[in-house]
């Protein structure tokens, strides 16, 4: 008959030296059951049982495949205890750290900026001027000294409609005006995730670069500027 491929090497060598010993022996392999009801497999048990008790038990080698096997069996095991240990009905997500619905609901790419700009790691003058991008942190809009996140949302003068219309949403939303706020907690802060999605829909805020030599085209007259710095 054909061995099993399960069927142990040892045993596969000694059935082939005594073939090889004697070509017309008769060789009869057969699969019990259980150990329960059949006097050898009894009597191999008891004879195993007593050899361990006395000290002498050594396991049978086994194939590093069957090894392999057993350490990944075990390995998902305990991966699937960790797993349900943490995610048991006790468990529950920190407000703090579940998905504003405000820009879940957005597209991508407004979802993308607004996350850049909460995070800081965005289109800014401040920001590409640390990262060696830009040669100067200055606002290509209206030419400020430093182009940061609070100077674009409440004081870049390119974008001042915009920012009206930011800020009075946040106050009807929070009862604080834009002097109270600093863009970080703006951002923070899930009740003004609408009306900065809605400015940054309606700007180039954290969306658009000029290359260094074009920073001169801008929207805004030089009178705009020069007001806005005295002020």
């Amino acid at each position: 008959m054909k061995l099993h491929d399960g069927f142990h090497p040892q045993a596969r060598k000694h059935i082939a030296t005594r073939r090889m010993a004697r070509p017309g022996i008769v060789i009869e392999i057969r699969w019990c059951p259980a150990h329960k009801g059949v006097t050898g497999n009894e009597k191999a048990d008891e004879w195993a049982k007593a050899a361990e008790q006395a000290g002498n038990y050594r396991p049978i080698p086994r194939s590093l495949t069957n090894l392999k096997r057993e350490i990944s069996e075990k390995k998902w095991v305990e991966a699937r205890q960790w797993a349900g240990d943490r995610t048991s009905k006790k468990y529950r997500m920190p407000k703090s750290q579940k998905t504003d619905g405000a820009v879940a609901g957005s597209t991508k790419r407004l979802a993308s900026r607004f996350y850049q700009i909460k995070t800081g790691h965005c289109l800014t003058g401040q920001y590409l001027n640390w990262t060696k991008s830009r040669s100067t942190p200055q606002c290509w809009w209206c030419r400020y000294r430093t182009q940061t996140r609070d100077h674009l949302f409440k004081e870049c003068p390119e974008w001042k409609p915009q920012q009206k219309i930011l800020w009075a949403e946040v106050k009807k939303e929070t009862g604080k005006w834009k002097d109270r706020w600093k863009v970080r907690d703006l951002l923070a802060d899930g009740r003004c995730s609408r009306a900065v999605l809605d400015f940054l829909a309606t700007t180039d805020v954290g969306k658009r670069v000029p290359g260094e030599e074009d920073d001169a085209v801008s929207a805004v007259s030089e009178l705009e500027v020069q007001e806005w710095l005295e002020e």
